[in-house]
């Protein structure tokens, strides 16, 4: 996992890319209950830091605002990028990811930190919501 996370962070990252794929699968795929993760970028989109933000149950993760906050400014970050799993297998955004997707941007947004994407892990797959036109 660390040489993943090494790779990743030797050149911006972007949410389509293979490695960070496979990163998310390594660091969500197996987990029992929903994990929300988040990747960091500075204003060039280079890697900064990842922190698990929240943990749920099998079916809801709860994040605090203030955590994801919290952990972005003392990251001094210029973008964010949030992942989650879902242990039912399924890679498909449900409505309450994508009602929670657009509070979180707006809400990053307000204190100018962009949320560059939201991808669900499922399945074995990862699926980009600014892919599917959901952010």
């Amino acid at each position: 996992m660390a040489g993943l996370r090494e790779q990743i962070a030797r050149s911006p990252v972007k949410a389509g890319d293979p490695r960070l794929h496979d990163y998310l699968l390594l660091q969500l795929a197996n987990a029992p209950t929903e994990r929300l993760h988040a990747i960091f970028v500075d204003s060039a989109s280079d890697y900064i830091a990842d922190k698990q933000i929240a943990e749920g149950t099998i079916t809801h993760v709860s994040p605090s605002l203030r955590t994801l906050l919290a952990h972005a400014f003392e990251a001094g970050a210029h973008g964010v990028i949030l992942a989650h799993n879902h242990p039912s297998g399924s890679s498909e955004p449900s409505a309450a990811d994508e009602a929670f997707t657009s509070k979180m941007g707006a809400l990053l947004a307000a204190v100018d930190i962009r949320l560059h994407d939201h991808l669900i892990v499922g399945g074995g797959r990862v699926v980009s919501m600014r892919a599917r036109g959901l952010l």
